[in-house]
């Protein structure tokens, strides 16, 4: 019983994790065919706007966007190279050793216009029906 309950988490986790994969892929197709960001490029912008004073440091992206230090230092370098403006680095003040990236106000604009397309490929391609009841069938099989 034990294993048959083993294989239907596993599978199910496989199917929740195929579905995120597929919905995340065709929120990058989107975003780079209208606005030439990643979705990687997309999480620092939305992240940096929620953000107090739309700021924050290398260190505290890391996490949220789920990248290395070096590598979002590239990801901020490559969107500097682009010479878009929606990013500038800003040395802090308290620590020579640390730099914020800030977002402009053509960040912003580039962001909320992007977000826009975000949510309508959420709502077309996020399967609703199929995540609740995988969800549910996986609660289920947790308190068997």
């Amino acid at each position: 019983m034990k294993n048959a309950l083993n294989n239907d988490l596993i599978t199910n986790w496989l199917t929740l994790t195929q579905i995120q994969m597929n919905v995340a892929n065709e929120l990058e197709a989107n975003l780079q065919e209208k606005y030439q960001l990643s979705l990687k490029e997309f999480y620092l912008l939305l992240f940096l706007s929620e953000a107090s004073e739309k700021k924050l440091k290398l260190q505290q992206l890391e996490s949220m966007v789920g990248l290395s230090q070096s590598a979002v230092s590239r990801l901020v370098s490559r969107f500097e190279a682009k010479g878009c403006g929606a990013l500038k680095r800003i040395a802090c003040s308290d620590d020579r050793r640390s730099i914020y990236t800030s977002l402009t106000s053509i960040g912003q604009d580039k962001l909320d216009k992007a977000q826009v397309t975000f949510e309508e490929v959420l709502l077309t391609a996020f399967p609703e029906k199929q995540i609740k009841q995988l969800l549910e069938h996986m609660l289920h099989a947790k308190q068997t």
